[in-house]
Parts: structure tokens; C-alpha cells; sequence
């Protein structure tokens, strides 16, 4: 009654309360809540051990959701290992059931090494994940790693295919990047249009010394442009509209290259 406000007003300490004198007297249910509020820290101090011990009371009397819950906490904590942070074993939960913006910040912290053990496959897998769900930077950042070889088989025209994605939905540094690949021909065949395209877009959006590295090979590109692909260039500016890929709870922080 007093986790959801049912006669009463909400109050999940006081609900902690309860739940605990119900566990300690082997009530199933209680138990299994227990252990979801103490893995979530909801009225009380997040702690993956008493969540554990909690989720495996009831789990060993046949609670099925508390024994799916614990497996899941236990393989939260082989993911972290020595050291890790309870907040990235609790990020690794919410990545496993689809959640595109915690699948995108997981990634950051295998890449950072922040609250985990520094790892490019994983990163790179989260990345991915996130990607497939439409999440712009990650579209980005997985490219980056197409395009290096970092923590994935080196592929431009994987690379090509997420710096697209993600530049179509406006991040300006993959705009700049596919710009490359298309003045270069690397991962997708030579269009100095495109090119001159995606440096001008580039160029719209980025600031201080990315802009102007921006600017600058939008010029160079610009010179080698006959008049009619000049202006079919600038009518491709012109022209040009973000196209989201809406993912809820999607970072709005622009990424860095």
C-alpha cells in the first residue's frame, strides 16, 4: 500500500519498512520487492548485495520473476568485475531489455573505462545495439569505429552506411566524415558533389577550428567542381532536411569526434 499509495500517501520508505517485516517472516512477495527496491535504490540506499539476497529468498521458494531478476543481477556483476560501479551493473540491466539511451551510455563506459574495465568489442556492440534503434550518436560513433578498426573488423563501407545514418538525422560530425569518404572514395565510390554537400552541411552546424577544417575542405572540394555540379551541390544545400529517426529517451548531447 504505501509503494503505490493505495488509502495512504506514497511513501516507499515506509513501504521498505514493511516489506522488510514481512520478508524476514517468509513472505514471498515481500521478499522479491524487497530486493527490486534495494536494486533500484527506491527508499533506500542502492545495493546490489542486499538485492541479491533478497531476489534468491524468494527465488528459492519458487518466485520466478525473482529468480530472472537475480540471474540478471549476477550477470550485472560478472560484467563489472572486481571494481566496477553498481550504477554500470544496474545501465548493464536496463541495455539487456532494449533501452536504446542506456545501450548508447553503456557504451561510453566500456570505451571510458568508467565504472567498468575498458573494452572496444564492447563498446562497439553497444554502440551497435543502440544504432539499430535509430540513436543518432551512436550511428556516429559506431561508424568511427567501422572506419578505425576499433573493437570491430575495419569495414568503410559499414562505416559509410552509420556515418549516413546518423548525418541524415543532422549530427554534423558524421557529415563531415562522409564527406571524406566521398572526396576520397573510401567505402563508397568517389562524388565530389557529395562531397562538397556534406562539407557545406558540415560546415553549417560545427564551430571554432571543426568548422573551419569543415569550411576549408568544402573549398577544396569546391575547386574541383564543374559549374553545373557546383550548383546541383548548392541545390542539394538548399534542399537538405534532418530526417530523426525518433528514439525515446535519445541523448540530445552532441557527440564528439
Amino acid at each position: 500500500m504505501h509503494e503505490r499509495g493505495q488509502g495512504v500517501p506514497p511513501d516507499t520508505a515506509e513501504a521498505v519498512a514493511w516489506y522488510r517485516r514481512a520478508a524476514l517472516q517468509g513472505d514471498v512477495h515481500a521478499q522479491f520487492r524487497l530486493g527490486f527496491l534495494y536494486a533500484y535504490g527506491r527508499g533506500v540506499d542502492r545495493d546490489v548485495v542486499q538485492a541479491a539476497d533478497w531476489y534468491g529468498r524468494a527465488a528459492a521458494r519458487g518466485n520466478r520473476a525473482a529468480q530472472v531478476a537475480l540471474d540478471e543481477l549476477r550477470a550485472e556483476e560478472r560484467l563489472a568485475g572486481p571494481g566496477g560501479s553498481r550504477e554500470a551493473l544496474l545501465l548493464r540491466g536496463a541495455a539487456d531489455r532494449g533501452g536504446a539511451t542506456a545501450q548508447y551510455q553503456l557504451a561510453v563506459r566500456y570505451a571510458t573505462g568508467e565504472g567498468v574495465a575498458l573494452d572496444a568489442e564492447q563498446a562497439a556492440h553497444w554502440y551497435r545495439r543502440a544504432a539499430e534503434q535509430g540513436l543518432a550518436p551512436a550511428q556516429y560513433q559506431i561508424g568511427l569505429r567501422y572506419a578505425n578498426g576499433d573493437g570491430v573488423t575495419q569495414d568503410y563501407a559499414e562505416a559509410v552506411k552509420w556515418y549516413r545514418r546518423a548525418a541524415e538525422q543532422g549530427v554534423a560530425f558524421a557529415q563531415f566524415n562522409l564527406g571524406v569518404r566521398y572526396a576520397n572514395g573510401q567505402g563508397v565510390e568517389r562524388d565530389p558533389v557529395q562531397a562538397y554537400q556534406w562539407f557545406s552541411l558540415s560546415a553549417q552546424s560545427l564551430i571554432g577550428n571543426e568548422a573551419d577544417s569543415a569550411r576549408q575542405a568544402r573549398d577544396s572540394i569546391k575547386a574541383q567542381l564543374t559549374p553545373e555540379q557546383l550548383a546541383r551541390g548548392d541545390e542539394m544545400v538548399k534542399g537538405w532536411r534532418a530526417k530523426p529517426e525518433v528514439v525515446p529517451g535519445a541523448p540530445s548531447a552532441t557527440p564528439r569526434r
